[in-house]
């Protein structure tokens, strides 16, 4: 499935008419439309200067990981009808040790695209190869910096040599998995987009698929917004310029940010009907019994189908 001209599509409907009509219609046809944003353990082993887990207090809030029998039980209740499986969302997928499980889990229910996102300082050789063999379509490695002491600067309590042995690992595994793709995510600041334009002098030898901008956002971080100003627009202009060149010419898919005054990471917005994020904490809605009822039951016994439709004309 190409997960990314679907976003596409997405983005061209301007109308949100439209895209919740498609949305209820493929609700009562019983066709997969959930786009399911995982959050397996809410922690994380870095403490980046842009996340909120680099404060102290929320972090207080942010607890809990899921057991083996209650993914068993998500993926019972949702899995059947999820076009999209996203692991990893606002904390780090890999402190838990069963994602290959929750990979095999939407295999098993054929989820059609299954992506995790992370930081990559806590994989290896015997762990990265784990998520490949369990059959994940995409990893995506969250990148701030392209100089080690701007990456370790940036990504407190991360190694760069350590991102660069799971860059290598991830290159030598790939011919293996020809389906496989690797993405890393750049979230432009200030501090880091004067190294933008020579981020093939540094990553050019490894198999990157997608490379994606991403405007900083602010999610309660030290870092909450970008300064616009003239050094930083000459700087990304030149960034873009020479980024566009090579990712054509390497052929990688360039995704760059639309401004900086909000995340346009993904087409799907946290308020559609097709979003559904599960976390220790919450499982898509509240009134939601994903230990007792499916997907299906749930929208039967709420008439879910009546609600979306109501949602066209609001």
């Amino acid at each position: 499935m190409n997960i990314y001209l679907i976003q596409k599509i997405n983005r061209i409907i301007r109308i949100r008419f439209v895209k919740n009509f498609i949305v209820w219609l493929l609700h009562v046809l019983n066709f997969r439309y959930l786009a399911l944003y995982f959050d397996p353990v809410l922690a994380c082993n870095l403490r980046c200067k842009s996340c909120y887990f680099s404060d102290d207090e929320k972090r207080k809030e942010l607890k809990g990981v899921f057991k083996p029998e209650e993914l068993n039980q998500i993926a019972a209740a949702l899995f059947s009808r999820a076009i999209r499986l996203q692991i990893g969302c606002g904390a780090e997928p890999t402190l838990s040790k069963y994602n290959p499980e929750l990979i095999r889990l939407g295999k098993k229910y054929n989820v059609k695209y299954i992506s995790l996102t992370s930081n990559v300082n806590l994989l290896n050789y015997e762990s990265t190869k784990n998520l490949l063999d369990a059959g994940l379509d995409e990893l995506t490695i969250s990148v701030h910096g392209v100089r080690k002491e701007t990456y370790e600067n940036l990504m407190t309590n991360a190694s760069f040599d350590k991102l660069m042995e799971v860059m290598q690992i991830l290159t030598e595994l790939k011919p293996n998995y020809p389906g496989f793709k690797l993405r890393l995510n750049f979230t432009i600041n200030n501090l880091n987009v004067n190294e933008l334009k020579d981020f093939f002098d540094v990553f050019g030898t490894y198999k990157i698929d997608i490379l994606q901008l991403r405007a900083l956002r602010n999610i309660g971080g030290i870092i909450k917004s970008v300064d616009t100003n003239q050094d930083f627009n000459t700087s990304f202009k030149l960034a873009m310029n020479t980024l566009k060149t090579e990712c054509k010419n390497r052929k990688i898919t360039f995704i760059e940010p639309d401004k900086f005054i909000a995340e346009d990471e993904e087409s799907i917005e946290p308020e559609s009907a097709s979003y559904c994020y599960i976390s220790p904490k919450i499982v898509w809605q509240s009134d939601f019994d994903w230990k007792n009822e499916t997907f299906n039951n749930y929208s039967k016994r709420t008439n879910y189908a009546s609600k979306l439709f109501k949602s066209i004309f609001s």
